[in-house]
């Protein structure tokens, strides 16, 4: 992702999440972060993907990931995922979810990630639980060898 993706980005977090959606000013913030990775995905130049991932020594976060409604179902999230599952360094991951976004959970669950709690009312507009997700990645690539 590049600066000139803030403002396709910023479209597609207004469609995805409405008034929880990031502000242009959280966007450039996360993007000039040292320990920030923003990847779009594109289709015909379109943005229809977009995913932020923070890297603190060994530990990894996804921050955000969202996908066009147009577009989802089709590996998108599933192929940023991965893209930032691929730096060998990590010990583990964690991600937070709605608890009723049954589609992305079913996602993080398939590339085996793993329920490790709950925060209460994390979420605002509508008030809801997270659900907080943890892979412990070079662990079981270890396991598997």
């Amino acid at each position: 992702m590049t600066p000139e993706h803030l403002d396709g980005v910023k479209a597609l977090l207004d469609i995805c999440f409405g008034e929880s959606a990031w502000s242009m000013d959280a966007l450039r913030s996360q993007l000039e972060k040292a320990d920030s990775r923003c990847t779009v995905a594109l289709i015909d130049d379109r943005i229809v993907g977009f995913l932020a991932f923070e890297q603190v020594m060994d530990e990894g976060s996804i921050v955000e990931i969202a996908v066009h409604p147009d577009h989802r179902r089709q590996g998108i999230a599933r192929e940023m995922i991965e893209s930032a599952l691929s730096n060998n360094s990590l010990k583990e991951i964690f991600l937070e979810v709605r608890e009723s976004n049954t589609p992305a959970i079913a996602l993080y669950e398939s590339l085996g990630f793993e329920k490790i709690g709950v925060r209460k009312g994390y979420y605002d507009k509508p008030k809801e639980d997270a659900v907080i997700y943890r892979l412990p990645f070079l662990r079981e690539l270890a396991q598997s060898d």
